[in-house]
Parts: C-alpha cells; sequence; structure tokens
C-alpha cells in the first residue's frame, strides 16, 4: 500500500501516523499495528492476526487534528515513575500488568470493585455485573487493597480512589469502607454508581456523607427515559433527578457520567450539558464516556457506528450552539505526560445569562513549547491528581435546584468566586477495547484498577474483552479470589 507523508494539499491514500502493538480481536494474540490517516480524513488502526487474519477500526475523525493532539505526546519517560513495581516483565505488554516495570504512568485515579452484584441488569456494563464469578470483597481484602494504593502510589498527594462494582451501594457497609479509606489515608473518595439506592434511601446517603465521601459519581446517560430503556432496560430519568435531588440536600457534589452511543444519545450531549447547567453547584462536571467494545457488549462494531473524541466534541458545540466549541477542549492530563489521544476536559464558569463561559482552550504552538518547559519543572501525576481533587469535589453547603452563587460578569472577585463554586467541568475518556487497544497509550495510563490480589492494571488492559467474551484480567482475577475465598471457608456469592 502506497504511504503518502505529505497530505494538506493533495489527495492521500495513506499515511502512516506512527508503529505501535495492539491485540487480536479473537485470540486476543499481542500483534504488530500501525496507526494510519486516509483519504476519508479519518485515522484508523490496521493489524493482522497470523491467524485470524485483517482488523481495521476507526480511532478519530480528521487527520489533522489526529496529527494536533499528537504533538503533545513530545515527553516519553523511560522509566516507572514508581518507588517500585509490583509484577515483573514477562511476556511484555499488556500481559504483565500489575503494575510492571515497563508502565509509564503513576495513578491520577484507582477503581475500587468492591462487588460484582448490582440491582440493574444493563444490556450494556463493561464489568459484565451479575455474570457468573460474582464476588464481593471483605473488609479485610478492601484495607489490603487501600494499602496497596498508599503503597505503590503515593507521591506527597495520593490519587482519587473511584470505589466501583457492580454497584457499590448495594453493600450496607459501604459508608464503614469510606470512613476505613479515610483512616488510611486516600484524601479523595468517590462512589461510581447507578443511583438507585441513593435516590430511595436519604439515610444512607446521610451516612455516605458523614463518612467523608468526596463525590458521587453518577451513571447519567441522557434526559429522556427511552435512552435510559435502550442502555439500562428500565425507565431511570425521574430516579436520576430524584439522586441529584438528595445529593443537593445534603451538600454532596455530583459528577454526571454518560455512556455515549451513536443513534441512542449522541444526539443529546447539549441537553445533558443544559440539565448540568440547571443544577450547578451541586453538578460539578460531566464526563463523556463514548461506548467500548468490552464487557457485556464486545460485539464488533461497524466503523461508522463508532464514537471518536471528534464526534463528541463537535456535538457539543453544535448542540450549544457554539457556547463550548470543539476548541475549548485539550487532554485531561495536559502537559502530564500521559496519552493526549486518551481525554479531554473543559473548565467553564457560569455567567450573566446563565451562559457557561468556557476558560480553556486547546494551546497554539507557542503554549504548547511553554506546557512542556512547565511539566519539566513539575510532578505530573501530582499536578493532575490535585486537578481532579479540586474539581470532582463536594460542595460547601446544600444546594436548591438553580445556582445561587452570584453570576461572573467581569470583576475578578466575582471570577475567584466562580472558580470555587460556579463552574462546570466537562470531560470525556473513550476508552481502548480489544479492536483499538495501543500498547503505546496503554503504558501512559493512569487510570488504575487495584484488585483482590493487590495489583495494578490499567482500566483498558482490565477490561479489554475478546469477541467469545475472554478477558486478560477481569474473569481471571474474579476467578482466583472466589477460590481463595472458598478455601478459606467463607461465603462466595452466586448467581
Amino acid at each position: 500500500m502506497k504511504l503518502l507523508y505529505i497530505f494538506y494539499d493533495i489527495e492521500i491514500e495513506t499515511m502512516l501516523l506512527r508503529n505501535t502493538e495492539s491485540l487480536c480481536p479473537v485470540c486476543l494474540r499481542r500483534t504488530p499495528a500501525r496507526i494510519t490517516g486516509e483519504n476519508d480524513n479519518n485515522v484508523y488502526m490496521e493489524k493482522t492476526c497470523p491467524i485470524h487474519g485483517y482488523f481495521k477500526t476507526i480511532v478519530w475523525k480528521g487527520i489533522k487534528s489526529w496529527i494536533r493532539w499528537d504533538k503533545l505526546n513530545d515527553w516519553e519517560p523511560e522509566h516507572f515513575e514508581g518507588k517500585e513495581s509490583v509484577t515483573e516483565v514477562s511476556r511484555g505488554c499488556p500481559f504483565d500488568c500489575g503494575l510492571c516495570p515497563q508502565h509509564l504512568r503513576k495513578a491520577c485515579i484507582v477503581v475500587m470493585e468492591i462487588t460484582n452484584r448490582c440491582n440493574l441488569n444493563c444490556p450494556v456494563c463493561f464489568a459484565s455485573a451479575n455474570d457468573r464469578h460474582v464476588y464481593d470483597d471483605y473488609i479485610d481484602t478492601i484495607e489490603n487493597m487501600f494499602k496497596t494504593v498508599l503503597r505503590y502510589e503515593s507521591e506527597i498527594t495520593v490519587p482519587t480512589v473511584q470505589i466501583s462494582g457492580g454497584e457499590p451501594t448495594i453493600r450496607d457497609d459501604l459508608p464503614e469502607i469510606v470512613t476505613l479509606g479515610k483512616e488510611l489515608g486516600i484524601e479523595h473518595i468517590m462512589i461510581d454508581t447507578n443511583g438507585v439506592r441513593i435516590a430511595d434511601d436519604k439515610e444512607y446517603l446521610c451516612h455516605l456523607k458523614e463518612s467523608g465521601v468526596d463525590a458521587i459519581y453518577l451513571q447519567f446517560d441522557g434526559v429522556t427515559d427511552d435512552v435510559y430503556l435502550k442502555l439500562r432496560g428500565i425507565n431511570l430519568m425521574d430516579l436520576k433527578v430524584e439522586a441529584i435531588k438528595n445529593c443537593a440536600e445534603m451538600g454532596i457534589g455530583v459528577v454526571l457520567v454518560p455512556t455515549v452511543v451513536r443513534d441512542v444519545n449522541l444526539h443529546q450531549m447539549g441537553d445533558i450539558i443544559r440539565f448540568a447547567k440547571r443544577w450547578i453547584p451541586t453538578v460539578r462536571g460531566v464526563h463523556f464516556q463514548p461506548i467500548s467494545y468490552f464487557g457485556r457488549y464486545p460485539h464488533q462494531p461497524k466503523n461508522h457506528r463508532r464514537v471518536t473524541t471528534p464526534d463528541v466534541l463537535n456535538a457539543i458545540e453544535r448542540q450549544t450552539c457554539g457556547e463550548i466549541r470543539a476548541d475549548n477542549f485539550v487532554p485531561v492530563r495536559l502537559g502530564m505526560g500521559c496519552e493526549s489521544h486518551c481525554s479531554f476536559t473543559n473548565i467553564s464558569i457560569l455567567t450573566e445569562g446563565n451562559k457557561l463561559l468556557p476558560l480553556t482552550n486547546f494551546p497554539s504552538e507557542k503554549r504548547m513549547r511553554e506546557i512542556k518547559d512547565y511539566r519539566d519543572e513539575h510532578s505530573g501525576p501530582k499536578h493532575a491528581r490535585e486537578i481532579i481533587k479540586e474539581y470532582w469535589k463536594s460542595i460547601d453547603e446544600p444546594s436548591s435546584e438553580i445556582c445561587t452563587c452570584k453570576f461572573y460578569t467581569g470583576n475578578f472577585d466575582e471570577l475567584v468566586e466562580c472558580l470555587q463554586r460556579c463552574y462546570l467541568s466537562i470531560s470525556g475518556m473513550p476508552f481502548q477495547d480489544v479492536w483499538n487497544i495501543d500498547t503505546r497509550r496503554l503504558k501512559k495510563c493512569c487510570v488504575h484498577v487495584i484488585t483482590p490480589d493487590n495489583r495494578l492494571i490499567p482500566f483498558c488492559a482490565f477490561n479489554v474483552t475478546s469477541v467469545h467474551g475472554e478477558t486478560l484480567y477481569r474473569k481471571q482475577v474474579s476467578k482466583r479470589y472466589n477460590k481463595r475465598v472458598e478455601s478459606s471457608g467463607r461465603k462466595v456469592h452466586k448467581f
């Protein structure tokens, strides 16, 4: 196939953007891969398994845009930043996660799954909750997981821990688990939840508040019930509103987390942002997650169905009528050494007239050089952790539905107040699946899963799922855990 490297003014067949390694979607064999730009102006991953053949998956819309974002990847650390690694290099990435010495980033967020039970049975679920090999972690196991995070990830500041599942609020002892984490030294704890229990049980939510929960990470796919019927199998819109109301009454911050699926809710990006604006300051952010094809949904995606980062950013610009533009977004860990194509973020403050004023813009060439100089002098993971804690946090006091803080009209003192209270973080992360997983990106992942056997595994590697439902880590970890529990005489949950 012809490779052309000058493409701005001529029609191209294929442009090689970089070489990497990936996995076969059928057998999970590591295979060489390349990222290419083609004459439809899209960026693809191409790879060939010697047994199962050729695969081609779209990864980005717009060649110039991909290159522009890729320029922020010019810092390539050559060693693991931690004091020590957990596992050794044996088979190579992504088969030695734990973390191994080849991994290049410490965590900004650590996901801790304390159960695989759930009070919903969503058609789309990366954790395949309620499926076989279901488990509940015992308190001593959870304590060791917290200690592992502190041992291997502590660097003056500790990463945010998201307590997840399954559905963590199924556990009556969740407040005690949060208290335990705080007492051990975890500074910032979020609860990943579908909102069912916190909508119906205010006393339980009050206990979570008292335990020190910093924010609720709320599954929130859209503003109409048809979206929830398709993605969750049940009408949930009224319940979501009730969950947010309860959090507002108790002064608990909320981050809305939509799973984005084309022809289901991509057309509601603007509506979700407008909903979030009405609930400032309780709603601190919206974190879009384009659907990844793993877990309960490992089907081979059609390229025209996949939602890429530019799809989301352009939809936000169109649907907010330019109030938030695509160029107002930057990588979440801009300048922090993490892979720039893995995430996007924008911080805006609420102004008079209920309009959002973006405070972030994609950097110019000059600004990119300044960022490089800045990151050479600052700890990337430490700074990124501080950003997450600052913007994904609880509010100082209970709130009504409509923001009651002073709108920004240009005065500096008002700006400071708005930055403390009347802001909205809009971000997103398109997780990698077996079709587009890129080991160069994976080695720079800073979202890690802490496992019951005290390993730290990059989120995408932990969840990657073959077309036959096989995983590299998820099922194997839960099987080993259940065997250890059974051998100890403890109860194992089975469905």
